[in-house]
């Protein structure tokens, strides 16, 4: 019943901070894993490289961000650090007002984005931080583009699924896994994984962290959404589409 509740504080949250859906053509989520086994420095450094390009891309084409921690309860955070709409400079504007206007956007969101790296968490939800997304993305249903930018090693490890205690990933495990995992609607979103693998957690190993894997495939696939990337470094964002 409380986690019932929490859902609907937060959905209310996001939608009363937001701006209409018209205003907007894309929405993106990024989701920051501030859990023990992503605090290396070369993690965090993704990390940042990461959420530059998608400020970058925001900046460029406009569109709304949210973004928040994935810890060990997302869900009862009740409002989003991060929550912006970005507008491209138009030939109509004042060029250097507008930079202006953007410089001090990308700072502040920067500075936000520094602040939720500072937390620390010894669990992590994934899946409460994906339902956030998703009501977040509920609030902009004429988007027409919706993206979840997830930094993170993926080792879900909150409210009984713990993905980095599997030690041998069966096909029987795989499928009894996905039956235990709750259901999300992400309809046509663009999922980017950023940090898969490049886990601090030592006791995984390579099997391991290519079953996590799999699971992960099959239960985007299962929730509807499409994944552009799964894995340590993403070079570029977005990642083109072919013929484009």
């Amino acid at each position: 019943m409380r986690r019932l509740v929490a859902i609907a504080l937060l959905a209310s949250a996001v939608a009363s901070c937001t701006a209409s859906a018209d205003e907007t053509g894309s929405a993106t989520v990024v989701l920051f894993d501030v859990s023990n086994s992503t605090r290396a420095e070369d993690v965090r450094a993704r990390y940042d490289r990461t959420f530059a390009m998608v400020l970058d891309h925001l900046r460029d084409d406009g569109g709304v961000l949210g973004a928040d921690i994935v810890d060990a309860n997302p869900l009862a955070h009740g409002s989003l650090p991060i929550n912006e709409t970005f507008e491209p400079c138009t030939i109509t504007d004042n060029s250097l007002d507008c930079r202006e206007a953007q410089d001090e956007q990308g700072r502040r969101v920067l500075d936000a984005s520094n602040a939720i790296l500072e937390n620390a968490s010894r669990g992590t939800d994934v899946f409460g931080a994906l339902t956030l997304a998703s009501q977040f993305f509920e609030a902009y249903p004429e988007a027409g583009e919706r993206t979840v930018v997830l930094l993170s090693d993926m080792v879900q490890f909150a409210n009984g699924i713990r993905l980095g205690s599997v030690e041998r990933w069966s096909p029987a495990e795989l499928s009894a896994l996905l039956e235990d995992a709750p259901t999300i609607d992400l309809t046509g979103v663009r999922v980017y994984v950023v940090g898969a693998g490049a886990t601090t957690t030592t006791e995984l190993d390579p099997a391991q962290i290519e079953g996590i894997g799999s699971f992960w495939s099959s239960w985007f696939e299962r929730s509807g959404a499409q994944v552009e990337f799964y894995g340590a470094n993403l070079a570029r964002f977005p990642i083109a589409e072919v013929g484009s």
